[in-house]
């Protein structure tokens, strides 16, 4: 019996060695099977990684050669980097057309250029570009030729160059014209307050709180009057392909991923990389804090990125909000409450403008020009086809604008709201529509008792 049982014990015990060859054999072959598609994916990642950058810095150096005079442009001599060549390639606008074959031709940098391709590497992996490279100049509408504002200063000093003076800024509309202008800002700024070309095209920003912009295309500062752009927070350039002109001066941490920088950044903190900026020939990221980027991170964009015991600091300036004048002052300067299309003043508590039929001068009344308005609340001026231009001042409340067009320039405590889509914006200053400072229907600054 003691025979049998020992039998017994020495088949369990190989039946068990068996399965346990058996389940080795499964789970090596499981992990190798891991690690290889481990390593393939790291493969494949990595190579769309270098697709992307390369990509990257042909876009960037399309967009230099772009931004100057006529240029000749030699398909063969896009990609420096003998590992990628373009499996597809077009490049037109309406005087030049090269196509995926080796072609030289003269390209004129006053009309857009419509970039495809198609970048390949030796282990088949592709990254696909559709992309328009802007004209030399910014779009027209731009109207104002006034030199570019000096960063700082104060309310007197920069009243000329007003645009917007507000706690906040929102624009779900077309195109904002600003060059020559500067914008001040109190309260934090995010992608949603913005649309289309909401700061494109203004010379000088200012803005006392943070910037948040992850998302949309609306980009910051003029192409053709670029000045500085000062944020007192934190910056956020993340999701979505804007451009960004003039200096940025950042008193807080900056993460930058789609964005072109023009200029050059001072981040008197920490910068976080994503992995698809572009910059202008000459621009530099300088910060203080530390730096934080993917690994094997593409040395074009690192070699950018230059450490320093401390930056330029923001400059902010002292812009104080003007108190209104007392109201016999307007009385007898002539404003009234009477709506008319031209050189209307107009004075009181809410304060709507709307398009309407004028049985004297007997036709309909969409357009108001050369308007002062003042107004202790709020300043509302809302129709579907509207066009006004004008000095609105709201020192107690907010200006919201749905109409066609809007010219002029804004103060207003609770800020400048442009509610409608397709709207086009353009600056114009004060001085458009009133002679004298001492005319201006505010008490102190820039002369003005």
């Amino acid at each position: 019996m003691l025979h049998t049982y020992y039998r017994q014990t020495s088949g369990i015990t190989l039946i068990e060695v068996l399965l346990t060859i058996l389940l080795s054999s499964v789970v090596i072959g499981l992990v190798t099977t891991v690690l290889v598609s481990s390593v393939s994916l790291g493969e494949r990642t990595h190579s769309q990684v270098n697709l992307r950058q390369e990509a990257n810095i042909v876009v960037t150096e399309l967009r230099q050669k772009h931004q100057g005079d006529t240029y000749s442009l030699c398909t063969g001599n896009l990609f420096s980097d003998g590992r990628f060549h373009a499996e597809e390639l077009t490049i037109h606008n309406d005087n030049t057309s090269l196509s995926g074959v080796p072609d030289c031709e003269n390209v004129n940098p006053d009309e857009p250029l419509n970039v495809q391709f198609t970048l390949a590497d030796d282990h088949s992996q592709t990254f696909t570009v559709d992309t328009v490279i802007e004209a030399e100049q910014a779009d027209g509408g731009a109207v104002v030729t006034l030199d570019p504002p000096e960063p700082g200063g104060d309310f007197g000093g920069m009243l000329s160059e007003l645009f917007i003076l507000g706690s906040s800024f929102s624009f779900q509309g077309n195109n904002v014209y600003g060059d020559g202008s500067s914008v001040f800002i109190r309260d934090p700024l995010e992608t949603s307050d913005f649309n289309g070309g909401a700061f494109t095209g203004v010379t000088n920003i200012y803005i006392d709180d943070a910037v948040t912009l992850d998302g949309g295309s609306a980009g910051l500062g003029s192409a053709s009057k670029p000045g500085e752009i000062h944020v007192n927070g934190d910056l956020e350039l993340w999701g979505g392909s804007r451009h960004i002109y003039g200096d940025v001066h950042v008193n807080g941490d900056f993460r930058l991923k789609d964005a072109h920088i023009h200029g050059n950044v001072y981040v008197n903190g920490d910068v976080e990389l994503g992995w698809t900026p572009s910059f202008g020939e000459d621009s530099r990221i300088y910060y203080t804090g530390t730096l934080k980027n993917p690994s094997d991170y593409h040395s074009y964009i690192l070699d950018r990125m230059i450490k320093e015991t401390s930056v330029p600091s923001v400059d902010m300036p002292d812009m104080f909000f003007p108190n209104p004048k007392a109201d016999e002052w307007y009385a007898e300067h002539r404003y009234n409450q009477n709506v008319q299309p031209e050189n209307m003043k107009l004075y009181g508590s809410d304060i709507t403008i709307k398009s309407y039929n004028d049985n004297e001068l007997g036709r309909y009344v969409d357009t108001f020009t050369n308007a002062v308005v003042v107004s202790r609340g709020d300043i509302s001026i809302n129709s579907g086809g509207l066009s006004f231009s004008g000095f609105l001042y709201a020192p107690n409340g907010k200006v919201t604008f749905n109409g066609s067009s809007f010219e002029g320039s804004v103060i207003a405590r609770d800020g400048f709201h442009v509610t409608s889509g397709g709207t086009d914006v353009t600056f114009r200053s004060i001085e458009n529509y009133i002679d004298d400072p001492v005319d201006y229907p505010f008490q102190n600054g820039g002369g003005i008792e």
